[in-house]
């Protein structure tokens, strides 16, 4: 099969951590995004340039982009000695629990099998994604790779992934607020996630991801909203944290989410790892009160002293990375 020089393929943000789903659950989202152009150079390495809205936020090491790493593992697992550009379009705001790294990823690994031709399952692209991850972590990965509702499972045995992907409900709306908290590292969100819990905390968050998931199955938006929303592990240790912002602690958190739920019928949760919050709600039911819910959310933002970047009104993405047309 004749091999392509060029290749480029959009790549949606995400939203992991997906309520109660700690490292499991994940959605794609159609806006943001991000597009890669990957080519073949004659040379060796990967030489790597940034543009688009946050290509200057971001600094274009190599050695550090989780792109790169990707790559770096698919060629070392598959012999491939050439060198490669890879010029990436970051419209994905940084450091904002969207998903940015595992977007970039996700494209690197789908251009590359796009370019060499290598015909890798999905499972095959998020395992190899997966190393640009800080601890090879697959819920972000799975869902720019796949697109829709994800759930994710390392194999008891071989270790390696399954991804489980659904579409999402036609009516399941989404609100991404950007607040220009500046978050600590991924890394550092992750320390903050207790490594001993409750009988009770697991139990909740496992009926929950049950219930979230069976609600993306079946297409039962009342269920999702109703059960993403609550997180008592993850996110109740990271906002006593002050990952998500100070002044953002889980009293502070749960109240916002109580009254949003009680008086609009909308679900709050935490994108990733902070500080992005996403409104989810029926399109159906709740699209005349979703401006009043985000405006709620914005004034108390602003109450804490901080500002609101960007919201997008956006949709989950049935698609995940693909080939744009050349």
């Amino acid at each position: 099969m004749r091999r392509r020089n060029a290749v480029t393929v959009w790549a949606p943000s995400s939203s992991a951590n997906l309520g109660p789903g700690f490292d499991v659950l994940s959605i794609a989202l159609k806006e943001p995004s991000l597009r890669i152009n990957l080519s073949t150079n004659g040379g060796d390495g990967i030489k790597l340039t940034l543009k688009g809205k946050y290509g200057e936020a971001i600094r274009a090491n190599p050695e550090a982009h989780s792109g790169c790493k990707a790559l770096r593992a698919l060629m070392a697992k598959y012999g491939v000695d050439e060198g490669f550009e890879m010029v990436v379009h970051v419209d994905i705001p940084p450091r904002k629990g969207l998903g940015l790294s595992g977007a970039e990823a996700a494209g690197a690994v789908v251009a590359a099998n796009e370019l060499l031709t290598l015909a890798l399952s999905k499972d095959e692209l998020v395992h190899y994604a997966s190393y640009g991850e800080p601890e090879g972590h697959l819920d972000n990965v799975s869902a720019s790779v796949c697109g829709g509702f994800n759930i994710v499972v390392r194999d008891y045995v071989s270790g390696m992934p399954h991804v489980y992907s659904f579409k999402p409900p036609s009516d399941l709306g989404v609100v991404v607020i950007i607040p220009n908290v500046e978050k600590k590292s991924t890394e550092d969100a992750r320390r903050a996630v207790p490594t001993l819990i409750y009988k009770s905390d697991m139990v909740g968050n496992v009926s929950r991801v049950a219930a979230v998931s069976a609600g993306f199955v079946t297409g039962d938006v009342e269920s999702i909203l109703k059960n993403i929303v609550w997180d008592t592990v993850v996110e109740k240790a990271r906002a006593d944290s002050q990952v998500y912002g100070n002044g953002i602690d889980w009293r502070f958190l749960e109240e916002e989410k109580l009254h949003l739920f009680k008086k609009y019928g909308i679900a709050e949760t935490i994108s990733g790892a902070g500080p992005s919050r996403i409104l989810w709600y029926s399109i159906s039911r709740h699209s005349q009160v979703v401006e009043n819910a985000l405006g709620y959310v914005v004034d108390r933002i602003k109450e804490l002293g901080y500002d609101v970047e960007a919201t997008f009104k956006t949709r989950p993405s049935e698609k995940g990375t693909y080939k744009l047309s050349e």
